[in-house]
């Protein structure tokens, strides 16, 4: 149960970190913690409990080996999903209110008058 949970909360930080790349307004404070502070590290900690929990367990048991799977998805899950918002934070451009860009626009025009 752990391993398919943990999967499912990778899976959902993942999908937040591809809406993040692909729509810039969901982009937010609240986005990045939730992939950050929870679901990644949720992630991680659930499959490396499963992991742990089955490192001597025969392997010749399917119920075993799906549960290893499931927490080995979970894990590349989690990484991808932080790589991806680590990336965009560590890319992304400040944006300026139009306010001070029109500002910087008439000034610029205003000296060169």
């Amino acid at each position: 149960m752990l391993a398919l949970l943990g999967v499912w909360i990778g899976l959902g930080s993942f999908g937040l970190a591809i809406a993040m790349l692909v729509y810039r307004a969901t982009f937010t404070d609240l986005n990045v913690t939730l992939v950050l502070y929870f679901g990644s590290p949720g992630s991680l900690c659930l499959a490396g409990l499963v992991l742990w929990a089955f490192r001597k367990e025969d392997t010749s048991d399917e119920a075993v080996q799906s549960q290893r799977l499931q927490a080995k998805v979970a894990i590349a899950f989690a990484l991808l999903a932080a790589a991806i918002v680590y990336a965009i934070v560590i890319y992304s451009d400040k944006f300026e209110p139009i306010e001070s860009q029109a500002l910087t626009i008439y000034n610029a025009a205003r000296t060169l008058i």
